[in-house]
């Protein structure tokens, strides 16, 4: 039986993502949250706990910030940084020492630099009302951590829940309660009271139907008669594109055996010269599609007649094909 040259043609199909092109210039609002804040002691008592304020800018391109304040009894850390596309936090604290008794008003300056030596500027007004003191300790809200992130990828495992921990550092009874607005985020429990415990609350979130990109929201918590209410704790998620296998197909084809006892083909395919899959068996047809071919690899090929009899031909002369 002769076995005619066999020729192969193979066609290789890979997916093409096209990228679309953010313009960097593009800006959104200056936001600051919360605009004021209020602190309370007794003259001569414990510095009161610090207080956050929360800012964004929502810029493709990161821009420097600075913070200032305008009283020596003010302190803010961190006093700099940078700021694109997050929120970003500061913690006031106030140092009482050396006060008497009365109310002291003062501010809190942030500025965010811009395009060609602009400058955005805020002002986030902070009040202190030093006491003369007393036996009626004032609660507080302490929290840790003060933001939370989650990650995780679109349509994959859900990301693990995070825990937050709310304290008292002040005295008293502090009746606390937390709410949030976003149908992605879940909290194990909502209000509270603590005096010298520390509280915790689990954050969750759901990211069934949610497509790849960035959420966020914010965790209030409030608490009638404290000292620093409300508080405000910025969340992030973060879903990523799910990886994808490229796979390819390639068609072969070959000259019809003209032997009269042709009974049909067989396609041998391997990853290594030589070295085959067992065969796939066709009839007297001249073509073949070989499908999922994985990306990265080489495929090597070759064909040959059987007749009636079983009787098999040689194997043609391999080919091959890398795969991107």
């Amino acid at each position: 039986m002769q076995f005619l040259k066999t020729v192969i043609s193979m066609a290789l199909w890979v997916p093409i993502v096209a990228v679309g092109l953010l313009d960097p210039s593009e800006l959104l609002a200056f936001s600051v949250t919360p605009s004021a804040l209020s602190f309370t002691v007794a003259s001569g008592g414990s510095t009161p706990p610090a207080q956050t304020v929360t800012f964004s800018k929502k810029t493709l391109v990161a821009r420097n910030w600075t913070v200032t304040e305008a009283s020596p009894w003010l302190m803010v850390s961190p006093t700099s940084g940078t700021i694109s596309t997050e929120h970003d936090t500061i913690s006031v604290q106030v140092n009482q020492s050396g006060l008497s008794a009365g109310t002291y008003n003062s501010t809190v300056r942030i500025a965010i630099a811009g395009k060609n030596g602009l400058c955005q500027t805020a002002t986030v007004a902070v009040s202190l009302v030093v006491s003369s003191g007393g036996t009626s300790a004032t609660p507080s809200i302490l929290l840790n951590p003060i933001s939370l992130s989650f990650s995780g990828t679109a349509g994959g495992a859900t990301p693990l829940s995070k825990t937050m921990n709310l304290a008292n550092p002040t005295g008293g009874s502090l009746t606390w309660s937390m709410t949030e607005s976003a149908p992605w985020l879940a909290l194990n429990i909502s209000s509270g009271t603590t005096t010298t415990e520390t509280d915790q609350v689990s954050a969750s979130v759901n990211i069934q139907g949610l497509a790849a990109g960035t959420y966020s929201t914010v965790i209030m918590v409030a608490a009638s008669g404290s000292a620093n209410s409300p508080q405000q704790v910025p969340v992030s998620l973060t879903l990523s594109q799910p990886m994808t296998t490229t796979t390819a197909s390639a068609g072969l084809s070959w000259t019809a055996d003209t032997d009269p006892d042709l009974a049909g083909y067989k396609v041998y395919i391997g990853t290594q010269s030589g070295l085959y899959n067992p065969p796939i068996t066709l009839g007297t047809v001249t073509t073949y599609t070989a499908i999922n071919l994985a990306s990265g690899k080489t495929y090597y090929f070759c064909i040959s007649a059987f007749d009636s009899a079983a009787n098999e031909s040689v194997c043609s002369t391999e080919v091959s094909k890398p795969i991107p």
